[in-house]
C-alpha cells in the first residue's frame, strides 16, 4: 500500500508544472534508456529546423528526433573503445553533412587509454556512421571545435582530465587542425598549455572582445584565461582562485560565462573539482579584466555538481545559471536540476530554486528552445538514473 501511494504521489507531482518562483517548468521523461549519458547537445540533425537531442552514451551515440523523440542510433557498441565521453559537431570533410569528433576509451581516473576519432554519416539516418581515427591522447575528457588560429576552418580543442604519468602533472590542452584530407592525413597539433593539473572542462569564447577566440579553463588551479599572442604563443591569466582549501580534490570543474543585468558578466563554476559548491566570479566596473575576480559561493548543499549552463530563461535583462547535480548529498538534499537567478544587477546575489529533486542524476545538460515558442528549455541526461528528461519552459 505504501508503495502504491508513493507511485500515485510521484505521478501526480510529475503531471504538475514544476515552479521556480516566477519560472515554471514542466518535466517530460523520454523513453530512451542510457548507460551513462556522458554528453548531450541540441542540434538539428535532419534539416527540418527543429533541434534534436544528441547524446554520447557509454557504448553508443544516438539522437532523439524532435518532436516524436524517436531514437536513432548512429554509433553502436563495439565501434569505439568504451567509454564514449565527449563529442563535437562540425562538417569535418566539407561534404555539406554534419560530422562528429568523438572522444572515447574513457576509463576514469588515470588510464593510458584515450582515443580521438571522427565519425561521418554512411547514408540513411538509421545506419551506423563510419569511424575514422585521429590520434591517441590519454584521459581525453572534453573536446570542442573553435577557431583559435584564425584559419578557414576551426580547430578541434582537446582537454584531457589528467597530465600524463602524474595526477599533479600539467594537462596537455591541445588544438588539432583539420587537414585537407581528414580521412588519411595527420591532424597538425598545437599546444595551448601544459601547466595546469586536472582540467575538467574549458570554454572557447571571445572573452576580451577583440574578435579572437580565447579559452577559459577550469582546473585544480582555479579558472584561467588563455589568449593567443601575435607570435603564436599563449598567455595565461588567472581569473578565479578556485577552492584551494578542500582535499584531496581542489580548484574548479566546469565553467561557463553568463550575462548580468548591468551589462557585465559572471563566470560560473563547480568547486572544488567534482565538488559541493556552486560558485560565480564577478568583476567591478573599474577592475582590470586581467585580475582576480571576486568569488561568490551561491550554494554548498550539493554533491558532485557536474553540469553548468548560462541562459536567459525568463526574458529579463540577465542570464540564469543552470546547474546539474549528479549525486544525492542526503535524503533531503537530492540530485537533479537547480536554477540560480541573479537578483542583484552586479551578480553579487542569486536566488536558488531546486527543480524536480531526485529525478535525474545529471551527468550533463543543454539548454535551447526545442518547440519554437521562444523560451529556453532544459534537457538533462542521467548517470545512475540512466534517463533523459526535458524540462519544458512554461514561464509566462
Amino acid at each position: 500500500m505504501r508503495y502504491a501511494a508513493a507511485v500515485l504521489l510521484l505521478t501526480s507531482l510529475l503531471a504538475r508544472p514544476l515552479q521556480a518562483d516566477e519560472l515554471t517548468f514542466e518535466g517530460e521523461q523520454l523513453e530512451t534508456n542510457l548507460g551513462v549519458g556522458y554528453a548531450v547537445r541540441l542540434i538539428d540533425m535532419n534539416g527540418d529546423d527543429k533541434l534534436d537531442i544528441c547524446i554520447v552514451d557509454q557504448r553508443r551515440v544516438l539522437w532523439l528526433e524532435n518532436p516524436s523523440w524517436t531514437e536513432h542510433e548512429i554509433l553502436g557498441d563495439g565501434q569505439t573503445s568504451p567509454d564514449n565521453v565527449a563529442f563535437a559537431p562540425y562538417d569535418i570533410n566539407g561534404d555539406g553533412q554534419l560530422d562528429f569528433a568523438l572522444a572515447a576509451g574513457w576509463g576514469g581516473g588515470q588510464t593510458p587509454r584515450g582515443t580521438i576519432q571522427w565519425i561521418t554519416s554512411a547514408g540513411s539516418k538509421d545506419e551506423h556512421w563510419t569511424v575514422h581515427p585521429i590520434r591517441i591522447e590519454p584521459t581525453t575528457h572534453r573536446i570542442r571545435f573553435a577557431n583559435i588560429l584564425g584559419n578557414e576552418k576551426p580547430e578541434l580543442i582537446i582537454a584531457p582530465l589528467f597530465g600524463q604519468g602524474d595526477r599533479e602533472a600539467g594537462v596537455r590542452l591541445l588544438a588539432l587542425e583539420i587537414p585537407a584530407k581528414p580521412e588519411s592525413e595527420a591532424w597538425p597539433v598545437h599546444l595551448i598549455d601544459d601547466t595546469l593539473p586536472v582540467m575538467h572542462n574549458f570554454l572557447p569564447i571571445d572573452f576580451t572582445g577583440n574578435g579572437q577566440t580565447d579559452i577559459i579553463s577550469a582546473s585544480y588551479e582555479g579558472v584561467h584565461l588563455h589568449e593567443r599572442q601575435a607570435d603564436g604563443t599563449w598567455k595565461k591569466t588567472q581569473l578565479g582562485i578556485g577552492d584551494q582549501e578542500s582535499r584531496p580534490s581542489r580548484g574548479a570543474s566546469e565553467v561557463k560565462v553568463g550575462k548580468l543585468a548591468d551589462g557585465g558578466r559572471y563566470i560560473a563554476t563547480i568547486e572544488p573539482w567534482h565538488g559541493n559548491k556552486v560558485v560565480v566570479y564577478t568583476k567591478d566596473k573599474d577592475q582590470p579584466l586581467h585580475s582576480l575576480w571576486k568569488r561568490h559561493v551561491l550554494d554548498d548543499q550539493l554533491r558532485w555538481g557536474h553540469a553548468v549552463w548560462c541562459a536567459n530563461l525568463d526574458d529579463d535583462a540577465d542570464e540564469e545559471l543552470v546547474i546539474g547535480v549528479r549525486d544525492d548529498e542526503s535524503d533531503s538534499t537530492r540530485r537533479g536540476l537547480r536554477l540560480f537567478d541573479p537578483i542583484a544587477a552586479d551578480g553579487s546575489k542569486f536566488q536558488r530554486t531546486v527543480i524536480d529533486p531526485g529525478a535525474v542524476a545529471i551527468e550533463d545538460l543543454a539548454v535551447a528552445d526545442l518547440n519554437g515558442d521562444g523560451k529556453a528549455d532544459v534537457v538533462a541526461v542521467g548517470r545512475q538514473t540512466h534517463n533523459v528528461k526535458i524540462y519544458w519552459n512554461k514561464t509566462q
